[in-house]
Formats: structure tokens, sequence, C-alpha cells
């Protein structure tokens, strides 16, 4: 570490591996758990879930931060237990929750460090022998504000920890990223030095040795993907387009190049993301705030050389409720099969909260599917989507008047895996093809939505159970929107299909 910056602390007061009493319950169905009472049921917007939990306690509001697919299987969840007195906070706690790929939990750890309130920016990340790193910052307590990594096996237990703070400077953007390359991982934040800026970023091993230590002056924005060579960091803008940097782990620029998306015009374009692939090819993500809204996507190889560039990803039309998509940056998740899930939170009308909606788009940035899901009962936070191990998303958040409660709004993490996608089993978006199938149930009843694709001019329509008992069928004579009720139908899956004379439209629908 620097050390005319960096304090080294290996001593705090930590209240070791305190185990809390597990509050586990299902979110949106089934019965509460004892003491609590039921606030709401789920609407599955567009699909159903494989299974809901809520994570948290009664006597404390809790939030999310990060979540991570464990290499032994399952999940690791970080968040934090806000505990009060009256409006006033007394005491956080940081927790960490181990889940199997089912979602049951496996077991939860605590964390706390004496004077200190308050947890920001947590972020977690496992190592290769199986334990976890975890950062978070430290402030509003009787001490200066620090951040902190918690080095811990593979049970929760801290085997140690380092910090520390900067007396003189404003500091903030605290991020853990884990090396695709090398087993290493980065810790990087924002100081603000005489109204300039800089990014810090040490280069770590797993044994919290710094490997490399970087300095990255006067660049306004922090985004930045780890190379093996160092970094590519988002710049400045020159004649009306930003550019990016190659530089390597002294601080030294190697190279330049234009965003591959060309002409930044600040009034309509958003960058929205830059991430590094699997391949190692980066991936540039941006929005236009045209109406309808529009997300384009641009990939090129380390050197800046464009391999494609798609302007018109999906929009507004396509998907109903993106152009309410709020502007939180949320990371996209790259999945197995190299299709890239875009999450966000929105704002929904309807229920007059905010929801979440994800999109799914090849490499190539062409549409495969969306879906939403949204509660009456209060705001969905997005944390972040992973994948599971067979493939279908796991959302992760906080949630508004969950079913474990609190003193105040009853925040209550949420985790729900997708059952399926919508539409389902399309593997790619073949320009020549009509769009399949979407369906969409009401959320505050029992009618039900079904788009008709263009080019589908005549056929039937029909809802099945899977054992093949029809419950509803029509003649359908035109593409367009067609509203159903749903009210007889039964609980569970049901597939959709429409069948025209030259080809069958498929997807799912689950009624709760």
């Amino acid at each position: 570490m620097k050390n005319k910056i960096l304090t080294l602390f290996l001593g705090f007061m930590l209240l070791p591996g305190s185990w809390l009493v597990a509050q586990h319950a299902v979110w949106w169905s089934g019965s509460p758990p004892p003491g609590n009472t039921a606030r709401d049921h789920s609407v599955s917007y567009g699909n159903g879930f494989a299974w809901q939990v809520a994570l948290g306690t009664a006597d404390s509001e809790d939030v999310g931060h990060d979540a991570i697919a464990v290499s032994s299987g399952g999940y690791l969840v970080v968040g934090s237990s806000f505990f009060y007195d009256g409006y006033t906070v007394t005491h956080t706690n940081l927790v960490l929750y181990r889940l199997n790929e089912e979602g049951d939990l496996q077991w939860e750890k605590s964390y706390a460090i004496e004077n200190y309130k308050g947890y920001g920016s947590p972020y977690i990340i496992e190592k290769p022998d199986g334990g976890f790193i975890i950062s978070a910052y430290m402030g509003s307590g009787s001490s200066l504000p620090r951040f902190i990594l918690f080095n811990t096996d593979s049970h929760g237990d801290t085997i140690s920890t380092i910090s520390w703070r900067f007396e003189d400077y404003q500091f903030g953007g605290l991020e853990l990223k884990m090396s695709s390359f090398d087993e290493s991982f980065y810790v990087s934040y924002r100081l603000y030095p005489s109204n300039s800026h800089k990014t810090e970023i040490y280069k770590m091993g797993f044994n919290l040795d710094t490997l490399a230590y970087t300095e990255i002056h006067n660049l306004s924005f922090p985004e930045y993907v780890p190379k093996p060579f160092g970094y590519i960091h988002r710049g400045g803008r020159f004649d009306n387009v930003f550019y990016y940097y190659a530089i390597n782990f002294q601080g030294e620029v190697l190279d330049s190049f234009p965003d591959p998306h060309g002409v930044y015009n600040p009034s309509t374009h958003n960058p929205y993301a830059i991430q590094s692939l699997r391949n190692g090819r980066n991936v540039f993500f941006r929005t236009v705030t045209t109406s309808p809204r529009v997300f384009q996507m641009a990939t090129t190889t380390d050197d800046g050389e464009v391999l494609n560039v798609n302007p018109d990803c999906f929009n507004g039309d396509d998907i109903w409720w993106y152009n309410d998509a709020g502007g939180w940056n949320y990371s996209p998740h790259e999945f197995s099969d190299r299709s890239i899930c875009m999450p966000y939170n929105f704002y929904f009308d309807w229920n007059d909260n905010y929801s979440i909606g994800l999109v799914k788009i090849n490499s190539q940035g062409q549409l495969l599917g969306d879906t939403a899901m949204s509660r009456s009962a209060g705001s969905m936070m997005l944390v972040k989507v992973l994948e599971g191990a067979d493939g279908r998303p796991v959302v992760f958040g906080t949630g508004e008047n969950g079913p474990l409660g609190g003193p105040l709004t009853g925040d209550d993490i949420f985790i729900a895996k997708i059952e399926s996608w919508n539409p389902v089993g399309v593997p790619k978006v073949n320009p020549t093809d009509t769009q399949p199938l979407r369906i969409y149930p009401n959320p505050t009843n029992d009618t039900v939505e079904v788009t008709i694709p263009a080019g589908a001019t005549k056929g039937t329509l029909s809802v099945a159970t899977p054992s093949g008992h029809i419950v509803h069928s029509q003649a359908v004579m035109a593409n367009g929107e067609i509203t159903l009720s749903a009210a007889r139908w039964p609980t569970g899956l049901l597939i959709v299909s429409l069948t025209t004379p030259d080809r069958v439209f498929t997807t799912k629908l689950i009624k709760n």
C-alpha cells in the first residue's frame, strides 16, 4: 500500500463471526414467518418465478448491496441491517448470506466495527481457496471515514482486515473488481484534491499484498476495465467524440481510440457502460434519449478496432417499459451462452413505484427477449442480476414492505429466480423472422394482453396446461393486441401458442 496516504490496521474491534437469528421467508407466496403478516402477493409480469426468498430481520431495515455466484454452487449476498431508535440509526451490521442454488439459506454472518454506524458501497468477490474479500466504506460514526477490506474464509469468518483513510481529501466511488486473466483483484476509488480529481487503483493478490498501484489524473469519468497490460479507461471529449485510453500499471497512456459509437450529443446521448467480455473484447453501451428511447451497443478490440456497431439494439417501441427506465448504471451481465442481460429499474405508473426490467441481447446486440417484475406494495430496487446454474436469471434487490418487515419502510433483501425469459426458446433473432409472440399479465386483475406478431394475419391462439388441456382458444384474423380474461384459468404454468398456416409461435405464462 502507499504509505504516505494509507494507514494499515490489522486490529479492528470486530464482533467476531456473530451469527444472526436466521429469518428466511418466501417473498410473494406461502405462509409468513411467525410474528409476521403477509403484505402482498407477487405479480409475475411477463413470466413467472422458479423461487423467491426474502432475507433480513423484523427489527431492522435490510438493504442488499452486491451478490456473486459461488464456484461451489449457489450464491453469496452482502447487505446491511440498519437498526433504529425512532428515526435515528443506532448501529449497522454488514451481513453475508450464503444460499444454495435453490435459494435455501445455508448460513449468515454479520460484521460490526466499534464507533461506526454505516457501511457504504459494499462489494464482494470469491478467492480461489473458496474464501471471500469484502470491501466497504465506513462512516457516520465518531471516527474518521475509512475504506475497509475484510478477508474471510469460506464460512465468512474473518481472517484479517485492512483499511485506509484520507484526512485531507474528499473521496468516494469505491469499487472491487475480480481479474478475469490471473489470480488477483482490483480496488479503486476516486479522490478530489484541490478541486481536481484522480482515480487510484490497487491490483492486489488474495493475501492482500499490493501487486501494482496506479494513479490516473484528471479523467472526469471513473469507468474502466482491467486488462493484462493495465486498464482501458474512459477519457475526455474532443470534437464531440469521447476517447478511451489504454493505460499501463504505471499510469502511462499507451494508446487511445475514439468511442466506437461516434459523435456524442450531450442533449440526447448517455454513455451507459463499458465492459470486457469473456473473449477479451470490449463492449460499449449507450442510450439515446429520443422518443422512443434507443439502446445502442458497439464492440472493439483492445486497440480500438471496431468489430460491430448496432445503433438500435432495442427501443421503447420494442419494450413497453423501456422509455421509463431510470438512469442508474447497473452492470450488464454476460451469460455463459454469450448473451448479455441488461438490467434496469423503471418507474411503473400503474403501481406508482419502481419495478425491475431485464433485456436479453446477443453478442451482436440483437434483441432476444425481455421481462419485468413489479409489486403493488412498494418499490423493488435492483442490486444485481446473475446467471443460475441452469442458465436462468437470478435477480437480487431491495424491496419495500417485505414479509419480514422493519421499523420504518419494511425493507427486505429479495432474491428471485426467473422461471423463463419472454419470449422462450429463441436462441437468436434473425432479421427475416417475425418477432415472437409476446404476452403480459395485467398486474391488477385477471386479464392478459397478447401481442400478435407482425405477419401473423390468420391463425388460432390457444392457452393450454402442460398436460395439453386447452383452457382458451380463439381465431386470430390480424396482428395487433388481444386482451384475454384469465379469471377461470388454473394457476401455475400455461403454454400460450399461436398456430398459423406456416409456423407456430409459443411462449409461457405463469399464473400466480
